[in-house]
């Protein structure tokens, strides 16, 4: 019989929504723990901001806010997923995240404590939303264009203009993301409309991450985690920005090139893929990550399983096939 091989993915802002993850709260241990953690730390009720009560409606979009609840929900969702004996060590194969899911995923391989991870992400955040307000930079998800056409078109774009516009996120085959400042690319668009790239989505933040534009902000982060201390680690984490599998005194630098570093999330499935990888699990809010894996596994003619932990009643099927 044939092992299973297990990957976990671990989303990242963006994947937010409101009421997320709020059924845990009455089968986790960790719920209470996390959440009063994480409301300490901020202040004020995550479990309010989550759940839009009362003056909290949007603030759940706010950088800040979204970048702790997606950490936090991710994290007790993984101790979930042990607690009830759902999965087991040896299936881990590898466990990786798209972008913030970095944080999300390193605490899962056991790197650092949960506390420890939610100081970085609260300091992360806190100095992207400062940049959100400053930078004016901008993203847009283009969709139904190659990797190599679009890179071509840029640097048409490039020659024209004199603008630098980035492929930040390389998600799916046929969906990515450009990263830079507004102006540059408000007029990339246009650009793009105009070589009959029709279907471009404007993404709601106002800064450029994944570009050489967060060097200062990439800077902060590198100096921040000069004080972590790092443990040895459970699981494999393998980075979706370097692709590797980055030794325990790699992964600051990781982190803190990470924000001008291109998320190569292709590339990585891709490799999972060659590796016999068959069953895919994104542990946090939302089904983006699960989306994209599915159409670069079908375009790379692989069967795999792939499972969704929105809310525990969604890992009846997880619990049900190992079982």
């Amino acid at each position: 019989m044939k092992k299973n091989k297990t990957v976990l993915m671990f989303p990242g802002q963006g994947s937010q929504y409101k009421g997320m993850g709020l059924d845990y709260n009455t089968v986790s241990d960790k719920f209470n723990d996390y959440f009063n953690l994480a409301s300490d730390l901020l202040n004020e009720s995550l479990y309010d901001i989550i759940a839009g009560i009362n003056d909290n409606s949007t603030k759940l979009d706010n950088t800040l806010y979204s970048q702790i609840s997606i950490y936090t929900l991710s994290s007790v969702i993984f101790d979930y997923l042990f607690e009830q004996k759902i999965l087991k060590k040896e299936d881990i194969f590898t466990i990786s995240g798209h972008s913030l899911g970095d944080y999300s995923a390193l605490y899962a391989s056991g790197y650092y404590s949960f506390k420890d991870g939610l100081k970085l992400v609260k300091y992360r955040g806190s100095i992207m939303s400062e940049a959100n307000e400053k930078m004016d930079g901008m993203m847009a998800a283009v969709i139904g264009v190659d990797y190599k056409s679009l890179e071509n078109l840029l640097i048409q774009y490039k020659d024209k203009f004199k603008e630098e516009v980035y492929i930040a996120n390389y998600n799916e085959y046929s969906q990515l993301v450009i990263s830079g400042k507004r102006s540059g690319i408000e007029k990339a668009i246009d650009f793009l409309k105009e070589n009959k790239i029709r279907k471009i989505i404007p993404l709601k933040v106002k800064i450029a991450s994944h570009t050489p534009l967060m060097k200062d902000i990439s800077l902060k982060v590198g100096d921040y985690l000069k004080n972590i201390i790092l443990n040895e680690p459970v699981f494999n984490f393998f980075s979706s920005t370097s692709l590797i599998y980055p030794k325990i005194q790699e992964i600051k630098s990781v982190l803190e090139n990470q924000l001008i570093s291109q998320v190569n999330w292709v590339n990585s499935i891709e490799y999972f893929l060659n590796n016999e990888v068959n069953i895919f699990i994104e542990v946090g809010p939302g089904k983006v990550l699960s989306g994209l894996t599915k159409r670069i596994a079908e375009k790379n003619q692989k069967e795999v399983l792939i499972f969704n932990s929105d809310n525990p009643s969604e890992l009846s099927n997880l619990k049900n096939y190992l079982s």
